[in-house]
């Protein structure tokens, strides 16, 4: 299917109620992750789609995003991912989801589940990581709903999105963005963990296809860092950039 391609919306936009929006996260460290994440929903997508990227240097210059990065910070999208809502004009549902997933699926089988008695939708993870460590060396955090924020499907209507503003983004504290504590519990609703499989965690089961990975996660790292060039589901990873490439080689001739 056909994509918009935007670093990140106006909120005066009016959307076509018919094309599902996503926001991927940006980090300059990871862009390969984050192109290779792109071009992975936008094959296997059988619905029109409008991607972004959201960028904190873009933000910054459009004075919507302005906190200082701090320690626990691994990514520059940890905290403007919560903009979300905001960037749409607080209109329609619309996924956030970080840079360093693959997609195996058509996300047309995730949006089917939408369902308006919720605010957020997400996969509940039960998730305490073993190493201290990930990615290029960021320090592992631990705190209750890890990873519930990595891939989130937004009512962005909801009354209670409508304090996702840049003011309260931009000064609230991570422990209160990521664990949706400006919501009630019966408001985030769940969908089923192969749209966020957590890989070093989250286990496949042969003779159960409900635990195939639809949306694989490389949470504590992916291929496109020289540490995790072998980990589970790296040859997935290689395939569809190797893929990318040819592609864009094809264009470019």
């Amino acid at each position: 299917m056909g994509s918009i391609d935007t670093t990140f919306p106006s909120p005066a936009v009016n959307h076509s109620p018919a094309v599902f929006r996503i926001f991927i996260g940006y980090d300059p460290r990871e862009d390969d992750a984050y192109e290779v994440c792109r071009h992975s929903l936008l094959k296997h997508s059988s619905i029109p789609l409008q991607i972004s990227a959201i960028k904190q240097a873009d933000l910054r210059a459009s004075k919507l995003y302005w906190r200082d990065r701090g320690p626990t910070e691994s990514t520059e999208f940890s905290f403007s991912r919560f903009l979300t809502p905001y960037l749409t004009g607080f209109q329609g549902w619309a996924m956030f989801v970080d840079c360093d997933f693959l997609y195996t699926a058509d996300i047309a089988e995730l949006v089917a589940l939408l369902d308006d008695r919720y605010a957020v939708m997400c996969v509940h993870h039960e998730y305490a990581p073993k190493e201290t460590t990930k990615m290029d060396g960021a320090v592992q955090t631990v705190y209750p709903r890890k990873n519930w924020s990595s891939m989130v499907l937004y009512n962005c209507s909801h009354p209670k999105n409508h304090l996702l503003t840049p003011d309260l983004v931009n000064s609230q504290t991570g422990a209160f963005l990521h664990r949706f504590m400006w919501l009630e519990d019966d408001e985030i609703g769940s969908v089923p963990f192969s749209w966020n499989f957590l890989v070093g965690h989250n286990l496949v089961n042969e003779n159960d296809p409900s635990t195939f990975p639809k949306a694989i996660h490389y949470t504590s790292g992916g291929p496109w860092f020289e540490r995790y060039k072998d980990c589970e589901f790296a040859d997935l990873w290689l395939k569809e950039s190797e893929e990318l490439k040819k592609e864009k080689k094809l264009v470019k001739n």
